[in-house]
């Protein structure tokens, strides 16, 4: 069975640079051994593959603990490799680098681990030892993998006094595991893993953006080009949009139409405040934020707060009857679009509900207002009721 996943995955399924094993496009074999797995046969699954440029997914039959997967890769990657359990919510998970060579995994199954499977040793990716060198050997290197396990014993004792001791403790060896990560990074500018190392870096101002471009920048064309490095690319992308409508910025302006079908634009409501809502009517902790709107109008509309919902609908049904179960009096516009809403596109809408207040020159003052939040920022910006 093979699934094809486009280009949206979790940060631990994030892939990796490289190219075939010494040049050739060979493929890749993996040889599994859970030992002490139940008997019995189920589906093993190989989640991330980069192939393509897009990310798949392959499963083979599991006997009794033993599977082999076969497949090739444009770059190495990180994947992971799980089995579903009955009755648990998540699977039983092991990860590791993946690359067109021959490689080994071997590991125990055990109920009482976290992800079920301890003891994970894997054999014939050299991209997947130098990350075990780099991240778990920092770990050892710097001590913080006692430091933890002190703490935890700590912890279960209920050691007040040795859990304050190793929190110290964890802070001096944390310098130590930084500088060493950082050490072997700055030796090794055009490996893999410093790739992975960068994606989970970006920063978060314009500055930094700058300077963290200029490094991938210097990086070799091949992994320059590689799948990571283009996702890395994306996020600066979107970062520096994000920048774009933080806080101190000027509104983006957008144009909807209205229920009756009568263009709205932002920029109508200068000289005003107005909170910028976006919504739908089948987002469950929407419905449950509109009261909290209701409210903030109801109390703030006559010092002069305006309202402008966007919902992200695809039905008008359904968008014109949550306006009026929820009875919201203020002005609603969408271009039935769904997610592809373009006034919720530029604002970066990813998860609902989100909101912009905006001051009467058309800056954006507040974002993320929700529940006692929202009255508390009104209160600040109108008074006190």
């Amino acid at each position: 069975m093979k699934i094809t996943i486009m280009l949206i995955q979790t940060v631990l399924l994030l892939p990796i640079f490289g190219l075939a094993q010494n040049g050739k496009n060979e493929g890749y074999i993996i040889h599994g051994q859970i030992d002490n797995m139940p008997r019995g046969k189920q589906y093993v699954y190989l989640a991330s593959i980069v192939r393509d440029q897009e990310l798949h997914t392959d499963s083979v039959l599991m006997k009794n603990g033993k599977f082999t997967f076969k497949g090739r890769v444009d770059e190495p990657c990180m994947v992971s490799i799980y089995t579903n359990v009955p009755d648990r919510k998540y699977p039983a998970t092991m990860g590791l680098f993946l690359e067109n060579a021959k490689i080994n995994l071997r590991a125990t199954w055990d109920t009482s681990a976290r992800e079920y499977v301890k003891n994970l040793i894997v054999t014939g990716s050299k991209v997947h030892e130098e990350n075990e060198y780099l991240f778990d050997g920092a770990m050892k290197r710097s001590g913080r993998d006692k430091i933890r396990e002190g703490y935890i014993e700590a912890q279960r004792r209920g050691d007040t006094a040795q859990m304050r001791a190793l929190t110290k403790a964890n802070l001096e060896a944390l310098e130590v595991y930084t500088n060493d990560i950082q050490d072997w990074v700055a030796a090794n500018p055009n490996s893999f893993v410093t790739l992975r190392y960068r994606q989970m870096l970006v920063p978060k101002d314009e500055a930094g953006l700058d300077r963290f471009e200029a490094e991938l920048d210097r990086m070799e064309p091949q992994l320059r080009s590689s799948y990571l490095a283009k996702t890395i690319y994306a996020e600066i992308d979107e970062q520096r949009r994000r920048l774009k409508i933080a806080p101190g910025t000027m509104a983006i302006d957008f144009e909807q139409p209205d229920k009756d079908g009568k263009l709205v634009k932002l920029s109508d409501y200068r000289g005003k405040y107005v909170f910028v809502d976006f919504w739908a009517s089948w987002c469950v902790p929407c419905r449950a934020e509109n009261p909290h709107v209701l409210k903030a109008y109801n109390d703030f509309h006559p010092k002069g707060l305006e309202v402008l919902s966007v919902s992200v609908d695809d039905k008008r049904e359904a968008w014109l009857k949550a306006i009026e179960q929820d009875q919201l009096p203020w002005t609603q516009v969408s271009d039935l679009k769904g997610w592809d809403n373009s006034a919720s596109k530029l604002y970066l809408i990813k998860a609902i509900p989100a909101n912009f207040l905006i001051d009467p020159s058309g800056k954006i003052i507040a974002s993320g207002l929700r529940g006692d939040n929202l009255h508390k920022e009104l209160e600040r910006v109108f008074g006190k009721l």
